[in-house]
């Protein structure tokens, strides 16, 4: 492993010695007793973090709107835990049990909606309420980006309020029963800047048929941010919209759900002024023209991150002259022209992930390897068009650029192998442009820190990283309270917590004599639980492709 100069600065001496050096120093960020994980996912110069939390402990279920003749729960519940939940008395497991029957009937309108995402402050641990009032949530909530005015990205789901209605009378049923259903508020996904108290929407250029979306993702010093949404809707789908959505049948809100893959989805980049004010997004195309006689809504291009230029980068739908189509490529959107950072079709897909203000644009680029889908890092200088692809820790390795500073210094997470050449595990990387250096920034951390960092989400310009680290803690039950083994010991659990590495300008060598294997452990993430505590992003953007 090679470390850079700017690394090497911060630890002189550190070249001719071959220990882990205390590089970083790793502080967990504030405790958050509300939910099981917590994500960062970015962090400004002035120590700001935000970032997300999920599997929240104690969900206030509502007693009341419970079925308790559903074959699951009478399955999963004695009588007598049944009868104590109708009086008041949850035990963890019969809250355990509630939580799993609301997540298996997310799809029937009649049962109280569930969530298990929020937006957080990582830095106070409180609470961000994006779009949601209500004391029991209904929704997810996402906090992306935040810039030194502290104006952040939050993006939030739709919320739902529980609403009695009465279908229309037919000769079938002359007197149709009323019921409570949970009707969601229009736009299904909304984008806003955050900043303390005040929650700025993002104009969305069509809203027709159902609100439209919008979703952002980053947002610029200088207030450019960065996202895509609805800028129409496929006609087809409009018709499809008049003719079922009448509200005879069901509330019209409920219907309109059912349709949000009709509309067509571009790359915007909004402006917020000194006032606070935001106007209408630029728009942009994608990569290539609609082939005739497919759908529109099939095409995609996003904006994924901005300078203080106004230059945007993202990915894009791509069409070449075969009539082929990719499903995206790594997209510069500018001056309202949209250009390919990469040749489309020597790689499989591609995005590009970030931008600074030296126009220098970070991503990956897809391709198979050994029959396996692998993605690169690729480095793009838009000011003179170079462009490289920085080798990774082995030619193989997965490795995903998440964020550039404006010292040419990417973070990101990348496929690390053990000495005896197995598993593969997902870590947290490092990377100078400038002396090509790439590095676990496990290796960076005290010999006897307590967190394998898995992923480096953003680096600020005084080199402080965000990441998330798989920790072991100990282990609560639904309700929150410290699950105890036979003999009243506390059990531990691996979970993800966000973590801030704040480099030691004078730091001292930590010589750490420890096994291969050991020494691995600490370095490297089981990539299934990487998986597991990423899921609740990866349902978001699944619901979003």
């Amino acid at each position: 492993m090679r470390l850079s100069p700017v690394v090497l600065a911060l630890l002189p001496g550190l070249a001719a010695s071959s220990a882990y050096a205390a590089v970083y120093q790793v502080q967990e960020l504030a405790e958050i007793n509300t939910v099981r994980s917590q994500f960062g996912a970015a962090l400004n110069d002035n120590g700001d973090a935000v970032g997300s939390g999920s599997f929240i402990y104690n969900f206030p279920v509502d007693i009341s709107s419970i079925d308790f003749e559903n074959a699951s729960l009478v399955a999963a519940l004695t009588a007598e835990a049944i009868e104590q939940i109708k009086q008041g008395n949850i035990s963890a497991s019969s809250q355990a049990v509630l939580i799993n029957y609301l997540s298996a009937n997310s799809l029937d309108t009649k049962v109280q909606r569930y969530t298990d995402v929020m937006a957080f402050d990582l830095v106070t641990g409180e609470q961000v309420k994006i779009r949601e009032q209500a004391s029991a949530p209904t929704n997810r909530e996402y906090l992306y980006d935040i810039n030194n005015s502290g104006n952040a990205i939050g993006v939030a789901t739709a919320t739902y309020s529980q609403q009695s209605f009465t279908p229309e009378a037919t000769e079938e049923k002359p007197s149709p029963e009323t019921v409570n259903l949970w009707v969601p508020d229009l736009t299904y996904l909304k984008s806003y800047v955050a900043n303390g108290n005040s929650v700025t929407p993002l104009p969305i250029p069509f809203e027709n048929f159902g609100g439209g979306f919008s979703s952002a993702i980053k947002i610029s010093e200088d207030n450019y941010i960065a996202g895509s949404g609805s800028v129409s809707m496929m006609e087809t789908t409009q018709k499809s919209i008049e003719t079922a959505c009448t509200g005879k049948t069901r509330p019209i809100n409920s219907c309109y759900n059912e349709f949000v893959g009709g509309y067509i989805e571009r790359a915007l980049v909004w402006k917020m002024n000194e006032a606070g004010q935001v106007s209408a997004p630029v728009q942009y195309g994608i990569l290539g023209p609609v082939i005739e006689g497919s759908a529109e809504n099939f095409y995609v291009s996003r904006a994924l991150s901005v300078n203080d230029d106004g230059v945007a980068v993202g990915y894009s739908s791509y069409t070449d002259e075969e009539r082929r189509v990719s499903t995206r490529h790594a997209t510069v959107f500018h001056e309202g022209e949209v250009s390919a950072v990469i040749d489309p079709l020597e790689w499989n897909s591609s995005l590009a992930t970030d931008i600074n203000n030296q126009n220098i644009i970070i991503g990956s680029a897809n391709t198979t390897f050994n029959g396996l889908p692998t993605n690169r890092l690729f480095v793009f200088d838009y000011n003179t068009k170079t462009l490289t692809y920085p080798n990774g820790f082995f030619n193989s390795s997965d490795t995903n650029p998440m964020a550039i500073n404006e010292n040419n210094m990417v973070v990101g997470s990348a496929d690390m192998l053990p000495t005896d050449g197995t598993t593969r595990r997902k870590v947290a990387f490092l990377y100078d442009i400038e002396n090509d250096s790439f590095t676990d920034l496990n290796t960076l951390l005290p010999c006897d820190s307590a967190f394998t960092l898995v992923e480096a989400k953003d680096i600020n310009n005084n080199n402080e990283i965000i990441a998330n680290a798989v920790v072991s803690v100990e282990q609560r039950d639904a309700k929150g309270e410290v699950v105890k083994d036979s003999a009243g010991n506390p059990v531990m659990e691996n979970v993800s917590r966000a973590v801030k590495l704040t480099p030691v300008p004078n730091g001292t060598i930590e010589s750490c004599q420890v096994a291969d294997d050991e020494t691995y452990k600490r370095q490297g993430g089981s990539s299934t639980w990487y998986s597991l505590l990423l899921l609740p992003l990866l349902l978001l953007r699944r619901r979003l492709s």
